[in-house]
């Protein structure tokens, strides 16, 4: 085996002077290597899916006869989420629905 795996790190150990300076100051460690792979706790004011609040909800905008109102945008949206739950392709099967949806509505 080469020595080059064999190689380690040991921490040494802190010297006194700075172990009583950390304390006097109220020193603590900050993040480290191990931080980032924590899980964050999910805020409570978000829903499941993200934010759905009424002020955050995409602005409809009806031009033409044919455009999509902001009810059957919703009646699309409930059909997407069913889709998905029912199916659980992911995206891949959000996508081939709203190809779908466009082609019935003739666009």
């Amino acid at each position: 085996m080469s020595k080059r795996n064999q190689v380690s790190y040991v921490r040494p150990a802190e010297p006194a002077f700075l172990s009583r300076f950390k304390r006097q100051v109220g020193y603590r460690e900050g993040p480290t290597v191990e931080t980032k792979r924590e899980q964050l706790p999910l805020a409570d004011s978000d829903s499941e899916n993200g934010s759905d609040n009424e002020d955050e909800q995409p602005q409809v905008v009806t031009l033409k006869k044919g455009d999509l109102t902001a009810e059957e945008a919703m009646k699309i949206k409930q059909q997407i989420k069913e889709a998905l739950k029912s199916s659980g392709q992911g995206e891949f099967q959000t996508t081939n629905f709203l190809l779908h949806i466009a082609k019935a509505r003739g666009s």
